[in-house]
């Protein structure tokens, strides 16, 4: 649900311009960079899949069940979908998912409640501490498996492709804590 614009206060819309347009390229790039850990992810999938039968047993592919399994559960939360909604409430769409962009280039009309903003906080907040958990994971308990010599090719191939993962997450966290920041102050604001 949103409110309309006049339920905002006129000396706070200046504030809620610049907010919009701090979140819409975060909301870009928030897009962009989950759509490149999205390709990773089918890639160590695919891998995945071709090697299960024969290393199913080994230590090092147990951590890459898990990092995927972290993998898929990261992309399940669906958060530039939820950004996307959040910037979308400013112009009284339901989904930014579909609408021409044209939609987006006047001025915004209504103002989403603040549990809706709250939503997308925890959502987000969630997110990060989820990432700061999983980053850990990914690349280091392949380097290890390295040591042993077995399968060399495979760990190696698996880690860079984690390697390029951690990269991406890291990046993501970073927009991750941009947008917890533009949603905390768009509670103030509105608040």
């Amino acid at each position: 649900t949103c409110l309309p614009r006049n339920s905002v206060s006129i000396h706070l819309h200046k504030d809620v311009d610049i907010l919009l347009k701090e979140l819409k390229p975060c909301a870009r790039h928030l897009r962009a960079t989950l759509g490149s850990y999205t390709d990773e992810l089918r890639i160590l999938e695919r891998l995945y899949y071709k090697n299960a039968n024969q290393h199913r047993t080994a230590l090092f592919f147990k951590r890459v069940s898990e990092t995927r399994r972290y993998g898929q559960k990261f992309v399940a939360l669906k958060l530039s979908e939820h950004v996307d909604r959040l910037y979308a409430s400013f112009f009284g769409l339901t989904t930014a998912m579909g609408v021409n962009q044209k939609r987006f280039k006047g001025t915004w009309t209504h103002v989403p409640t603040g549990c809706s903003i709250s939503f997308v906080l925890e959502r987000v907040s969630t997110s990060c501490k989820f990432l700061e958990k999983v980053s850990e994971l990914f690349y280091v308990h392949l380097t290890l498996a390295m040591q042993s010599g077995a399968f060399v090719q495979l760990i190696v191939l698996f880690s860079a492709i984690c390697s390029r993962m951690s990269t991406l997450l890291s990046e993501l966290s970073q927009v991750l804590r941009n947008s917890s920041r533009m949603c905390d102050r768009l509670l103030v604001i509105l608040d």
